[in-house]
């Protein structure tokens, strides 16, 4: 071979090594958890040359679909105008929208309809306390506010009279000519600011007469508030009155906590970050206090029905609520109340323990907690990690891990960490990882929930809003606990006003940090094998997600039990008892079947309370 092809021969095969040695290691940095954003590819062997090319950016749905402004005008009924409702929330909310330019004046109008006879001047008056200043905007408040109630026309009639409904829709239509609707469709959202037993009226009248005319397309789309029934059986009842009329993408169902700043950012935090992906599961969290955004699995893609079914998924797993595991109370005083009876037997105060039965949530508890009358205002989402195995700095006295997102009464995100005390002596102490919204972010406006939520609804964007089938599968597993309080076989406990609730919903929080160790082993299959196949075994049981049991710990925890099986009242393994019990179940090559029941105890060391076996085949 000539020279210099044998440099040409050992130049591509050095490149060829050099290259698969680099592919190797940036596949190993790739699985380790670091992302490359640059990857490396060889050039033709003529040329023997190196390029560099950068990624392509991760794909978004959510940014390949941003929202495109649509031309014509846009009207906003607010019904229920002259309530608190409409004038706390909805129209600051509108307010806030239109300084910051949102919505603009040449292509917007809201019109309130309300039962009371009310001019639109007066009506202006009755709402300006209620529009608060923009954050930047404050010296040209007055101005503002002045320039936002000319765009407010109030119209009054009745929520089940269609002489009301004609003379709104007559309204909005000369509006509508007046900005000459023939350039482009015209838009009509009904906020519905009422109490949910006037919905199906005002809907039938809206569709009767008050929907879009325009020949060039638009929409009509109607928002509803929350209670969205009482039960089941009231939910799926005005469910199927109001689908009757509207088709699911018109109905936009508002929780305003969905649209705050923290909530939303729930899902940025979870799929955004590789530091939560891997620890967002069972074998990390001991317990979580909030449940869908927080346990629902990766969406295909950000688009509002992807997210909402990964959301229906997780409702749709939730097991059946036990009786142990609620707490309910009333504070001292609440049948002082006039308006209350002396025998009620309303709760103002729960504490609950929601199971989730799927792969990433086995044996977690989601705890749930609610109340009036506390020691504080507050609402968080607490996310509790399970303890360091094999402990050598002694944590445990600092406590666990927590991820907190407090939602009230100011947003923040912190991580509580375990780290070392500053000074001479190694000791430890609990810290914490803080982003406090109000300090980094001080030049950024935070909206608040209606305004992302009524702006969200008139772009079409239903992610943040509750679908029929998520609302049915939330009502599922709530309704027969509130039947079960209804008929009185549930009563509250008192507990003082300013306190922490009943004491027991403490205990039942506590009880609940559970940790379920699975023990896999039967007395032919652990006694015949050697520690070393024992030790396999445990190793593979756990990369499938079983928890590993020191095996000797095993041996002598069933030596003990060989005398003391007499008299020993065995329990049949079924999928209730499992997870009802909070017993775990292994299954060894035999097809036989241990069960166990482990807890924490108060003092955080793991204890036996009470081991069963039962043998036999599935």
């Amino acid at each position: 071979m000539p020279v210099n092809d044998t440099r040409q021969a050992m130049y591509r095969w050095f490149c060829g090594r050099a290259f698969v040695d680099l592919q190797v290691r940036c596949t190993r940095l790739c699985m380790s958890g670091v992302e490359l954003g640059l990857h490396l590819i060889m050039g033709s062997g003529e040329s023997g040359k190196w390029t560099v090319e950068q990624r392509a950016p991760i794909r978004n749905e959510s940014f390949e679909n941003e929202y495109v402004p649509e031309i014509g005008c846009l009207s906003i009924i607010v019904l229920g105008a002259s309530g608190d409702l409409a004038k706390k929330k909805t129209f600051p909310a509108l307010f806030h929208l239109y300084r910051q330019g949102f919505i603009q004046s040449h292509d917007v109008h809201i019109f309130g309809y309300a039962r009371s006879t009310i001019p639109d001047k007066e009506f202006g008056s009755r709402i300006r306390g209620y529009l608060t200043p923009c954050k930047g905007f404050e010296q040209t408040h007055e101005e503002d506010v002045t320039q936002f109630l000319q765009l407010i026309k109030y119209v009054s009639g009745a929520y089940d009279k269609e002489e009301g409904f004609r003379l709104l829709d007559k309204t909005i239509s000369e509006y509508e000519l007046s900005k000459n609707s023939t350039e482009g469709s015209s838009r009509r959202l009904f906020y519905l600011a009422l109490p949910p037993s006037v919905y199906p009226p005002v809907c039938k009248m809206i569709r009767s007469y008050c929907m879009n005319k325009s020949d060039l397309g638009g929409w009509t789309r109607i928002v509803v508030e929350k209670p969205f029934g009482k039960d089941l059986a009231s939910a799926e009842e005005l469910s199927s009155q109001i689908g009757e009329l509207f088709e699911e993408p018109q109905i936009y169902r508002i929780d305003h906590y969905l649209g705050k700043e923290l909530v939303q950012n729930l899902m940025v935090l979870r799929f955004a970050n590789r530091l939560f992906l891997p620890l967002w599961n069972r074998d990390n969290i001991s317990n979580i206090q909030v449940l869908c955004l927080v346990a629902m699995e990766k969406p295909v893609s950000l688009k509002p029905e992807h997210v909402r079914d990964e959301k229906v998924k997780v409702l749709q797993s939730v097991l059946p609520i036990e009786d142990s595991e609620v707490v309910l109370g009333q504070y001292e005083g609440y049948t002082d109340d006039p308006t209350v009876p002396d025998n009620s037997n309303t709760p103002t105060f729960a504490t609950m323990v929601l199971r989730i039965h799927n792969e990433r949530w086995e044996g977690v508890p989601f705890i749930m907690k609610a109340g009036k009358a506390l020691n504080s205002r507050k609402a968080e989402i607490r996310v509790q990690f399970k303890d360091v195995p094999g402990d050598i700095y002694k944590c445990k006295k600092q406590g666990r891990n927590e991820f907190v997102i407090r939602l009230q009464p100011s947003e923040a995100m912190y991580m509580k960490l375990t780290v070392k005390q500053p000074g001479l002596e190694m000791t430890t102490v609990q810290s914490e990882l803080d982003l406090s919204y109000g300090q980094r972010y001080q030049e950024t406006i935070i909206p608040e929930a209606y305004e992302r939520l009524i702006l969200d609804t008139i772009r079409g964007d239903q992610q943040h809003f509750v679908r029929r089938d998520e609302l049915k599968a939330a009502w599922e597993i709530f309704t027969p606990l509130l039947h079960r309080i209804d008929q009185g076989e549930m009563k509250p406990l008192p507990y003082k006003p300013g306190s922490r609730g009943p004491e027991e919903a403490d205990k039942l929080a506590e009880k609940a940090v559970v940790e379920a160790v699975v023990v896999v082993s039967d007395l032919p299959f652990l006694f015949r094998v050697s520690a070393g196949q024992q030790w396999c075994c445990g190793r593979g049981l756990s990369k499938i997600g079983w928890m590993e049991v020191g095996l000797w710990w095993v041996c002598l925890r069933e030596r003990e039990m060989e005398g003391e099986r007499e008299g020993e009242r065995e329990v049949e393994y079924t999928e209730r008892s499992y997870y009802r019990r909070g017993m775990t179940i292994g299954e060894t090559q035999a097809g036989r079947v241990v069960v166990a029941a482990t807890v924490l105890s108060s003092d955080r060391r793991v204890k036996t309370q009470k081991i069963v076996w039962k043998h036999r085949r599935r």
